[in-house]
């Protein structure tokens, strides 16, 4: 009996100990441990514990994108999950949102809100006498990555007062693109205007590694800016609208 009590003293020791260490484990020595599995995501000037810790630094395929903050929920670690709320402020990225790893490798991110630069945009869209101006801001209902490709997404993307200069200078109002899953597994979405000197209409579709998208574009009320910078956006038609039509690699983004 004498046994089994020191026996079970030691073992409520060795759990204060180990829950002790994972309270106050440094974020930076967690990060040594697992840092082969993040892939192509960089810290540096990691510190703060565990739970709750920062990096200085995160680089996602060598381009730096700013500084991460994270909270780590305790309680989905117990079926193997990995769920943390996170905050990234950068230069020209900012964003945050809920992050969550399963078992299996599956990294999911919901309610999550994000900022970039319209230039972001450019190697996209392919149009290199212009600079797209302004920003664009994301919301993410929820996306699902496997690897470094995007499985599932839903969300909303807003470029307000877009504009354009380069070889034409000309305001475009607010654009907006909606997208969710589709069900052969790629995501499909709308693009349009929200009014302003731009005409939008066009659909989108990502799918594994390749994006594809078709738009008309038109000047409303005969906006000369804006009929000037068609000239040097898509097909021009006939009519004086543009046929755009872009088929790309999403890796040739990065």
């Amino acid at each position: 009996m004498k046994f089994l009590r020191r026996l079970l003293l030691l073992l409520i020791v060795l759990l204060l100990i180990a829950g002790v260490f994972v309270a106050t484990c440094p974020a930076e020595f967690a990060y040594r441990m697992v840092a082969d599995r993040f892939g192509a995501v960089r810290l540096a000037g990691v510190s703060g514990s565990l739970w709750q810790g920062r990096a200085a630094s995160t680089q996602v395929f060598g381009q730096e994108i700013g500084a991460l903050d994270w909270q780590l929920e305790a309680a989905p670690l117990f079926g193997g999950e990995v769920m943390a709320h996170v905050r990234l402020a950068g230069n020209e990225l900012s964003g945050g949102g809920i992050v969550d790893r399963t078992s299996d490798g599956t990294i999911s991110v919901r309610d999550a809100t994000f900022r970039v630069p319209a230039s972001l945009a450019a190697p996209a869209l392919d149009i290199p006498s212009l600079q797209l101006l302004g920003h664009i801001d994301g919301k993410l209902t929820r996306a699902q990555l496997r690897g470094v490709w995007l499985q599932q997404a839903s969300g909303t993307l807003l470029w307000s007062d877009a504009a354009v200069a380069g070889a034409a200078q000309a305001q475009f109002g607010t654009l907006e693109a909606t997208f969710s899953s589709a069900p052969d597994g790629s995501i499909s979405g709308v693009a349009r205007d929200l009014g302003g000197p731009l005409q939008l209409s066009g659909t989108f579709k990502v799918n594994a590694g390749s994006f594809e998208a078709d738009a008309n574009l038109a000047a409303r009320d005969g906006n000369p800016q804006v009929i000037e910078a068609l000239r040097y956006i898509g097909e021009p038609q006939a009519d004086g609208t543009s046929h755009l039509i872009i088929h790309g690699q999403l890796f040739k983004l990065f």
